[in-house]
């Protein structure tokens, strides 16, 4: 029988590497895999580019109607170029005091080991009810290889989800996130005449001092768009997150860029957003150049916000849980970035809580990540007990 404690599952989950795009998640589900076929849980690997797999897990405890998806993401971003800022083997968990250090602890394979725990508890002593492990791939890149597909394939059937990304930013357990926002992508193309640089005041103005005005202009867009949602997060516009153009010295630009960002709340829509960008370049930039808004492809142009009704039985038995393991009520909030819940919401209609696990977003993506080994322990019990009161016979009711 392999450990059912969380923190030595960490250790292993953190040796296999997972990162996106390579090596991918192939390693990390099948062992996983075989951790929950030794259990005696139903599991099934979905491989859907090679390498790229994901993995369904059903426990089923029969008797009762309910169902439940606990849902994490296989895989990691890379260490990338950030290996020498390391003070520890990434792919080795490094227990320092409460702190375990290591690839992935927080986003999110601390989550994953308190899911499979919660998971082989729960199982012992459910009376009802089917819960449901969905550990998927390619969240780092933007899921098309997993939650994507896995709703693109409808292999996803249950009442509801819960998301164990990090609910910490800067401080442990900060929220219960009920809304995660979305983003959307796009460039401003910037065409004047290039020419020779010491005509330039004869020319059209420069197409990268057009592009500067442009990026201030974006920078200080007011989206009209914001609503009203938990925690009072609205849109974020992420002007300049990337500037092209130019030749040399000498040359008079005639084409420039301005990759923008924009993360989206709920109520927003694509052609509202382009009607105020296109509002704010008109009124910026000079009649003697021409621009254009191109926006990105697929979900990069357009992923849409998700968010669950912060009065569902899920929420409810949520904020219940991590009061009776915390010892205090968290707040309803949003999330800063997008999870997997945007496909499940959007593509299935299954309401699904955005985020709700261990560890820190701002210890995330970059050198020396870690997590709170009690905050693994914490989310252990926190999942099991939301497990138990959902799908406790005692607690079906119809969801809000």
């Amino acid at each position: 029988m392999k450990t059912t404690d969380p923190v030595d599952l960490l250790a292993q989950l953190v040796a296999i590497d997972s990162s996106n795009p390579d090596p991918g998640e192939g390693a990390l589900a099948t062992f996983v895999d075989g951790v929950v076929r030794e259990w005696g849980f139903e599991s099934r690997i979905v491989e859907t580019a090679p390498g790229r797999c994901n993995l369904l897990v059903q426990v089923d405890a029969g008797g009762g109607p309910g169902s439940l998806g606990l849902c994490a993401h296989l895989d990691t971003k890379p260490v990338g170029d950030a290996l020498a800022e390391w003070d520890t083997p990434p792919l080795q968990l490094v227990v320092e005091g409460d702190l375990g250090y290591g690839l992935g602890t927080s986003d999110m394979k601390g989550a994953i080991a308190a899911m499979l725990v919660a998971a082989h508890e729960w199982s012992g002593t459910a009376e009802s009810g089917r819960l449901e492990l969905i550990l998927t791939a390619d969240e780092e890149a933007g899921s098309e290889l997993g939650a994507k597909e896995l709703a693109r394939r409808r292999l996803v059937d249950v009442e509801a989800i819960l998301v164990g990304e990090p609910s910490g930013i800067f401080e442990p357990w900060e929220a219960v996130f009920v809304v995660s926002r979305g983003i959307c992508c796009f460039e401003v193309v910037i065409e004047g005449t290039q020419g020779h640089s010491g005509l330039s005041e004869r020319l059209p103005t420069s197409a990268t001092v057009a592009a500067a005005r442009a990026l201030l202009a974006l920078d200080g867009l007011d989206l009209r768009q914001a609503v009203e949602n938990e925690g009072n997060v609205g849109p974020t516009m992420n002007a300049g997150v990337r500037i092209e153009g130019g030749v040399f010295y000498g040359v008079h630009p005639g084409r420039a860029t301005v990759a923008c960002e924009v993360r989206l709340v709920p109520g927003m829509t694509r052609s509202l957003l382009k009607d105020d960008v296109r509002r704010v370049l008109e009124e910026a930039l000079p009649t003697d150049v021409r621009w254009s808004i191109r926006f990105e492809e697929g979900q990069l142009g357009w992923s849409p916000a998700a968010s669950i009704d912060p009065g569902h039985r899920l929420v409810r038995s949520a904020v219940r849980a991590a009061a009776d393991v915390l010892g205090r009520e968290l707040p309803l909030a949003t999330y800063p970035g997008g999870t997997d819940a945007g496909p499940f919401v959007e593509k299935l209609g299954i309401p699904t809580l955005t985020s709700l696990g261990p560890g820190w977003v701002s210890r995330a993506h970059g050198p020396n990540e870690c997590v709170g080994l009690s905050q693994v322990r914490d989310a252990a019990q926190i999942y099991g007990r939301i497990a138990s009161a959902y799908l406790s016979r005692r607690e079906q009711e119809p969801s809000a």
